[in-house]
């Protein structure tokens, strides 16, 4: 059985006689894990578990499921947004597929001082696109968060991918759900991609709905109405990646949408939902001759260079995402190298600024 056909079933793709038959030998650990969650919580619920509290306004940015429902450019965004009210911002990330051990500081805010084999690619792509913001790694955050408050004294410290970081106490969790699939499989871990149940969106203060442009009206209002039964004091806001512009990755200038109307490109990418990024650059009117999929998280090999670099001949330019170039970091070697740059517009941003301010 391939690993792929195995993610299908994860992610509810297949739901075939087969893929229904290995959930249910998979539901009594998915059973035993909801329970275990259920005892763990338990005890911070009466007490016997502290949370640790920095002294400062936490804000974590998370979501339900594995898997890319935009929680990235949502750290951006509210650090752009954070940044824009005065505020000193640090963002404390595990560092997922990186090598560090303790804790490392990928950029003070002036200077990036790591790499993505060591921080892992998206403190470093938060490191790149957010001067004047302190990126630190560490798995255990109660640590990097005490020394992010000793070294950079910020006023507020953003937890990214931290809905499901129990240890430390935060004033304001932020969810972002995909509205095409906002509860993923609708399993719980293993047997689906839930890491906990849909109630545990009753924490959060604040619900991102990415894509929410894909779902017509009546299923809005149906998602809404599921969303304020599960989390009735969070505030809904609707959103959607937009692309802003190419970069070109060796000189740094940039171009408007337009470049890519008409121009033969071929593009790669290691992301979450690379058909995403493929569709987008067709609907801004780029001739993809060659696309180059791997999986999120993939390191490049020489030779892989080398396949793109095949793939590219005849075309105008290579296309890329911000994520993919931040985890190539001093080994680019491929001519006419372009990202197309991605930003989280949120509808009626105001309100949630102020939401944030707290």
């Amino acid at each position: 059985m391939t690993a792929c056909y195995l993610e299908k079933i994860l992610l509810g793709e297949d739901r075939g006689p087969v893929s229904w038959l290995i959930r249910a030998l998979l539901w009594p650990l998915s059973l035993i894990y909801r329970v275990g969650l259920w005892a763990y919580l338990s005890l911070y619920g009466i007490g016997i578990r502290k949370r640790c509290r920095l002294g400062v306004r936490v804000i974590s940015v998370g979501n339900l499921t594995f898997g890319g429902t935009g929680k990235t450019p949502a750290v951006q965004t509210l650090c752009r947004m954070l940044a824009e009210q005065g505020k000193r911002v640090a963002v404390l990330s595990r560092g997922y597929g990186g090598s560090a051990r303790g804790v490392v500081v990928v950029s003070d805010g002036d200077r990036v001082a790591s790499d993505s084999a060591e921080a892992g690619d998206e403190p470093m792509l938060l490191a790149r696109t957010l001067p004047g913001v302190a990126v630190i790694v560490g798995k255990d955050r109660r640590e990097s968060g005490r020394l992010a408050c000793e070294r950079f004294s910020p006023d507020v410290i953003v937890l990214d991918d931290g809905m499901q970081y129990w240890q430390l106490h935060r004033e304001l969790d932020i969810a972002v759900l995909d509205a095409r699939k906002p509860f993923g499989s609708g399993f719980v871990m293993p047997m689906g991609d839930l890491r906990e149940p849909a109630s545990g969106l009753r924490r959060a203060g604040v619900i991102l709905l990415n894509h929410a442009c894909a779902i017509t009206e009546a299923e809005y209002g149906a998602l809404a109405a599921r969303i304020s039964r599960l989390a009735p004091n969070a505030q809904l806001f609707r959103c959607a990646h937009e692309p802003v512009c190419f970069r070109n990755v060796e000189s740094g200038e940039e171009s408007d949408l337009t470049w890519a109307t008409g121009r033969k490109i071929a593009a790669f990418c290691g992301i979450g939902r690379p058909e995403a990024f493929i569709e987008m650059l067709e609907a801004l009117g780029a001739s993809v001759e060659a696309n180059i999929i791997f999986d999120d998280h993939y390191r490049l090999t020489e030779r892989d260079i080398t396949r793109i670099i095949d793939a590219a001949r005849g075309v105008e330019a290579i296309v890329t995402t911000e994520k993919d170039i931040a985890r190539l970091g001093e080994r680019i070697a491929l001519p006419n190298l372009h990202a197309l740059v991605i930003r989280l517009e949120i509808e009626d941003s105001s309100r949630l600024a102020d939401k944030i301010n707290g």
